[in-house]
């Protein structure tokens, strides 16, 4: 047996210690070729997780759950990505209490940008509406959307950006073959098929109260911003905001109106400092991309991609709707030089021109209606 084959089952087995993580593993040091040499860290008197995970790293039977679960992956087809590993997300691996292991049904993500997007389960239709929304326009720039695929805020995020073609990663406080919320199967299906399903707890573990909070630590992580859409006074969207400040994410929440208990959790977090979130353009500059973010590919759907930088630059720009003179100056193009260019854009549908000659970023809601129509 090789040493990276070594280091993965003693991870694995370490993993299996529900609550055992990266930062009870540096306290028994890095890992040695000789397991017995934990043991003489650990005092009997000595931290509970930290005598399992010996145990656990020694044991007969700690090894025959572990091929158990191993089993079970690959019945179900979900890889198990080890902490240090090359699909281990970069960003979770940096936080202290990251994860040993993570059980990944789907694709690994390819883009680089990754945002949270959570909130209440009960919100307000137009709380729904906005994050669907948001969560496309960032997709289309490229932004790997992070939810936890609970009713409400978090699943209209996932349906956002798969509308838009885009990456999103649902991150479960469950088994990744386990269904919850039990209606969520056809999104739970989609999201396989363009994004991925990833939890930190083997397959066979059932979504019980205390494992969520654990679930919401890894959401933050994941990510390099966290948006609470909308969220109550009592919400576990503020649980995985507080992560957010303790992990150095940035955190940002959208404005609501204060006399309605659906969002006072995120107005006060507007109080408290969080960033103010009025679109995608506010997401992306408030975490350093600016609005003129490059699409990636796959990013568009079936839409054709920006052919040069100056469409990246315009479809950049018209995250919010533009006047053609307002779009020439701010990009220092004449305006007889850009009319041709925004036609041809409009044409291929990655714009669209609305009245008294002002252009926006082509809207998946309304590239849809008008398919329908």
């Amino acid at each position: 047996m090789t040493r990276e084959q070594t280091s993965a089952d003693i991870l694995l087995r370490f993993s299996l210690v529900e609550g055992f993580n990266a930062r009870h593993l540096s306290r028994l040091g890095a890992l040695r070729d000789h397991l017995p040499s934990f043991a003489g860290g650990v005092s009997r008197q000595g931290d509970f997780l930290l005598r399992q995970g010996i145990e656990a790293a020694t044991s007969r039977e700690a090894g025959e759950k572990a091929d158990e679960v191993r089993n079970a992956c690959a019945r179900i087809g979900a890889r198990i990505v080890t902490l240090g590993s090359d699909g281990y997300p970069a960003l979770l691996a940096s936080i202290s209490d990251a994860p040993l292991v993570l059980y990944w049904r789907g694709s690994l993500p390819t883009g680089g940008k990754p945002v949270a997007i959570v909130g209440s389960r009960a919100p307000t239709d137009a709380g729904k509406a906005f994050a669907r929304d948001l969560a496309a326009d960032l997709a289309f720039q490229g932004v790997t959307v992070v939810s936890g695929m609970a009713r409400g805020i978090d699943a209209s995020a996932h349906e956002g950006a798969l509308a838009a073609g885009g990456e999103t990663v649902a991150v479960l406080g469950c088994g990744v073959d386990v269904l919850y919320p039990p209606e969520a199967g056809r999104l739970r299906e989609t999201i396989l098929g363009r994004g991925a399903v990833v939890s930190e707890f083997p397959p066979g573990a059932l979504p019980l109260p205390h494992r969520f909070p654990a679930r919401n630590r890894l959401i933050s992580g994941m990510a390099r911003a966290v948006v609470v859409a909308e969220a109550p006074a009592r919400s576990g969207a503020l649980i995985t905001a507080r992560f957010a400040l303790e992990q150095g994410r940035e955190v940002m929440a959208v404005p609501g109106n204060p006399a309605f208990p659906h969002t006072e959790g995120s107005n006060r977090l507007l109080q408290e400092g969080a960033t103010i979130v009025t679109g995608a353009p506010d997401v992306l500059q408030g975490v350093g991309w600016g609005e003129g973010a490059c699409l990636s590919p796959g990013a568009v759907g079936g839409e054709e991609m920006a052919k040069n930088d100056l469409e990246r630059r315009i479809l950049g720009y018209l995250s919010s709707e533009r006047h053609v003179n307002e779009i020439a100056v701010s990009l220092d193009v004449p305006v007889p030089e850009l009319l041709p260019r925004l036609l041809d854009m409009e044409f291929r549908k990655l714009l669209e021109k609305r009245r008294g000659d002002y252009y926006k970023q082509m809207s998946i809601s309304g590239s849809s209606a008008r398919g329908r129509a």
